[in-house]
C-alpha cells in the first residue's frame, strides 16, 4: 500500500509539473539560431566525421568505389567479348597474344549516400543533467548531416518517434532542411504506455531499404536491444554498410541517485516503478547490472568491427564527435 501510494503521489507532481511546462515541452529541441550556430560548428571541424570501409551500390555517379562495372576510371578485370561490348573498349593487345576478342571493365565509381537512424523514443526524451538525450542526439546527426551536404552526399534517416519515421537520402538544401527540422521537433515526454517501435524492427527494415555501401550512423540508448538481437543483426548490418554507434545515456541510469526517491520505468508491466535511494544494496545492484550489460553490449559491437562511443547529457558535443580511436566519456562522472 505504502509504494502504491507512493508512486501515486510521485506520478501525479510529474504529470502536474508537465502541465505547468507545456509551451516549453512543446518547443523544438533547437531554435533557428542554435542549428545556424551549429552549422557553422559542424563544418569548421579539423576531421570528417564520414569514413567508407565499403563499395556503393546507390546509383549516383561520384568518387567512391562501387560495386558497378562499367565505364569508370580504374581497370578492373578483361571477360569475354559479349555481343554489344562498345568497340572502344576491346583489349586489342591481348586479342593480338590470343586471337580471341576481350573486353576491358572498369570499375566505376558512385557516390555513397548517408543514413542516420536517430532515437526518440520515450526514454531519449528524458534526462536529468543539462540537456534531453534526445537533443543531444539530435545535435549529433545534425552535425553528420551538415559535413554530408558539404561533401554532396545524399542524406536521410529514419527517426523512431511513435512510429518510425522515413525520410529518403537526397541531395539539396532543401532536403537538408526538412531533414534537420524533423530532428529537432518537439519530444514532449510520452506515455509510460505509448506504443513505440523496436529498436531491432527498426533495424531489419535497413537490411531491405537501404543500399548498400551506405554510411550507416545508430544514435541511440540502445536500452531494448538485448544480446540475441545484436548478435545476429549487427554483423549484416557491418558486412553492407560502413556502421557508426553513439549511445546516448544520463548520469542516473549508469548509477542510481544518493537520496531521495523517485520513479522509473518498468518495461515489464509498462508502469512507473518508485525506488527509494536509501537501498545500498539496490545501488550495488544496478550498477554491476549496467557496467555488465555495457561491456556486452560494446564487446558486441567491437566484435562486428563498428565503432562505438557512449556519451552522456552532461558531455559536450565536441567530444562527442571526437574520432573513435580517442577515449570516449566516462558514463559514471
Amino acid at each position: 500500500m505504502m509504494l502504491q501510494s507512493v508512486t501515486k503521489m510521485l506520478t501525479q507532481s510529474i504529470r502536474r509539473l508537465v502541465a505547468e511546462t507545456t509551451p516549453a515541452v512543446q518547443a523544438p529541441l533547437l531554435d533557428e539560431h542554435g542549428l545556424q550556430e551549429l552549422a557553422l560548428y559542424a563544418r569548421s571541424l579539423p576531421w570528417s566525421l564520414l569514413t567508407f570501409r565499403h563499395m556503393a551500390s546507390h546509383p549516383l555517379i561520384g568518387e567512391t568505389p562501387s560495386v558497378y562495372r562499367g565505364r569508370g576510371l580504374e581497370f578492373q578485370d578483361n571477360r569475354a567479348y559479349q555481343p554489344g561490348d562498345e568497340p572502344r573498349l576491346l583489349n586489342w593487345r591481348l586479342y593480338a597474344r590470343t586471337g580471341e576478342l576481350y573486353t576491358r571493365v572498369f570499375t566505376e565509381e558512385r557516390r555513397p549516400q548517408v543514413f542516420m537512424v536517430v532515437d526518440r523514443r520515450a526514454a531519449m526524451r528524458f534526462a536529468t543533467r543539462r540537456q534531453l538525450k534526445v537533443t543531444l542526439a539530435a545535435k549529433i546527426a545534425a552535425c553528420y548531416a551538415w559535413q554530408s551536404q558539404q561533401q554532396g552526399l545524399a542524406v536521410g534517416g529514419m527517426l523512431l518517434n511513435q512510429t518510425p519515421d522515413w525520410i529518403e537520402p537526397a541531395v539539396g538544401e532543401n532536403a537538408l532542411q526538412n531533414l534537420l527540422q524533423t530532428l529537432v521537433a518537439a519530444s514532449p515526454p510520452l506515455p509510460f504506455d505509448s506504443e513505440q517501435p523496436e529498436l531491432v524492427d527498426s533495424l531489419r527494415l535497413l537490411l531491405q531499404r537501404l543500399p548498400a555501401g551506405s554510411f550507416l550512423l545508430l544514435v541511440s540508448d540502445f536500452a531494448d536491444l538485448d544480446r540475441d538481437d545484436v548478435l545476429k543483426l549487427l554483423p549484416q548490418l557491418a558486412e553492407r554498410y560502413t556502421v557508426q554507434a553513439i549511445q546516448i545515456l544520463d548520469a542516473v541510469e549508469a548509477r542510481l541517485p544518493s537520496h531521495g526517491d523517485f520513479l522509473i520505468n518498468n518495461a515489464d508491466t509498462a508502469q512507473a516503478l518508485a525506488i527509494s535511494a536509501r537501498d545500498e544494496l539496490l545501488h550495488t545492484l544496478y550498477a554491476d547490472t549496467f557496467s555488465e550489460r555495457q561491456a556486452q553490449l560494446a564487446s558486441s559491437f567491437s566484435q562486428c568491427g563498428i565503432p562505438f562511443k557512449t556519451c552522456t547529457t552532461e558531455n559536450e558535443l565536441h567530444s562527442c564527435l571526437k574520432p573513435y580511436d580517442l577515449e570516449p566519456p566516462d558514463v559514471d562522472s
